[in-house]
């Protein structure tokens, strides 16, 4: 597209990232009448649609290409893969705003690997479950690196992440035993009971038993309901998800948060220290504190599956939570514009045409009002 196939008054929106959340904000724009250019690192659309999702649901992938394929089918949309932006990127902030967009939507997601900073983090076969899922998913450079996996495998968090990483670890890597650690008890579990039916028959029911026993002095004090919730856990157990059954024990262990990675002379993990927990209500919260005591697991491997932080290679400020800093002045305007603008966090001021989304739908469209909003200002 040139600057001559704009039409007189059609501004010009940029849109870095091509997951959801940057498709569905592109076409919300483009039905707003504003002309979109979508760039995306990889050469095909979808981000976590394609790439995140879990390997085997095809028919779920489907459909969003489907939604994809007439989202970019809009005569106001243009589409550029392969395009990495960023200080490391193929072209950078600097070379963008010379172009002379009139807004610039960031909806890269979270690409960037958050570290929990304990010793041993960079061992060999220490892994961050990002990677694993898009190389599973096939998204080169992932899908050519060789995640080397032992028998006995950690992983770190107990949302649905952890569920996908084990599903691949028991049926398609079948390793021995999966072990999910929980920071916090079985009742602040954070993963869709649905999708942990992939995995449930693999369930080492007796292990998991033994594990309620040894944490349920602590649930009882806070009222919780020992009995119940292990009957929750465990209830599809002995319902196999697959036709071929694969040998995997899972368990869990709660109420730990991990210490240190421990390897040997040659850097390569043999085990893990984890630190005990108990429960407290602080707040109306239900929050984690440590015992002061540990003990260690032996493991071929540790996985984190603990979220990840957005990528400050991009060029945006970014936070101490990870996040891209954003416009902190509340405003009386619906929608509140201070949820979207990046800000500049010397100044508090927002940067002028930069705005942030993520894939939530309700979101997505209160994002295009303020940027369309905003950029009535400018005709």
């Amino acid at each position: 597209m040139t600057e001559n196939q704009l039409t007189k008054n059609e501004q010009l929106v940029l849109v870095i990232g091509a997951g959801p959340a940057g498709l569905f904000t592109a076409n919300k724009l483009a039905e707003a009448g504003k002309r979109v250019v979508i760039v995306n690192r990889d050469i095909k659309p979808g981000g976590l649609a394609e790439y995140g999702i879990f390997v085997t649901k095809h028919k779920m992938k489907e459909g969003l290409r489907k939604q994809f394929r007439k989202i970019l089918a809009n005569p106001n949309i243009d589409y550029y893969g392969n395009v990495t932006v960023g200080s490391n990127g193929k072209v950078n902030l600097d070379e963008i705003k010379t172009i002379g967009f009139d807004a610039i939507v960031f909806a890269a997601g979270a690409q960037g690997t958050k570290k929990v900073g304990i010793e041993g983090e960079d061992a060999i076969g220490v892994y961050h479950a990002k990677d694993l899922v898009y190389h599973y998913n096939h998204l080169p450079p992932f899908s050519e690196t060789d995640y080397k996996m032992g028998s006995r495998v950690a992983i770190i968090g107990v949302g649905n992440v952890m569920v996908d990483i084990s599903h691949w670890l028991i049926h398609m890597k079948q390793v021995d035993e999966v072990i999910a650690i929980a920071r916090r008890g079985p009742n602040e579990r954070a993963y869709n009971e649905k999708e942990m039916k992939a995995i449930s028959y693999n369930m080492y029911k007796e292990g998991v038993k033994a594990e309620f026993e040894r944490i349920r002095p602590i649930l009882e004090a806070i009222d919780q309901d020992t009995d119940k919730t292990f009957e929750e856990i465990t209830k599809d157990s002995n319902e196999s998800y697959y036709d071929k059954v694969s040998h995997t024990k899972f368990s869990f262990k709660f109420l730990c948060s991990p210490k240190r990675v421990i390897a040997d002379e040659n850097n390569k993990v043999t085990g893990l220290e984890i630190e005990h927990n108990t429960l407290v209500q602080k707040d109306g919260k239900i929050v984690a504190q440590s015992l002061g005591t540990s003990e260690i697991l032996e493991l071929d491997n540790v996985i984190f599956a603990i979220g990840d932080t957005v990528d400050a290679n991009l060029g945006l400020p970014v936070n101490k939570w990870g996040e891209f800093v954003k416009n902190e002045t509340q405003y009386i305007n619906d929608p509140n514009a201070n949820l979207y603008e990046v800000a500049d966090p010397e100044t508090k001021q927002p940067i002028k045409g930069f705005f942030v989304v993520v894939y939530v739908l309700c979101t997505i469209y209160l994002c295009m009002r303020v940027i369309h909003v905003c950029l009535c200002f400018l005709k």
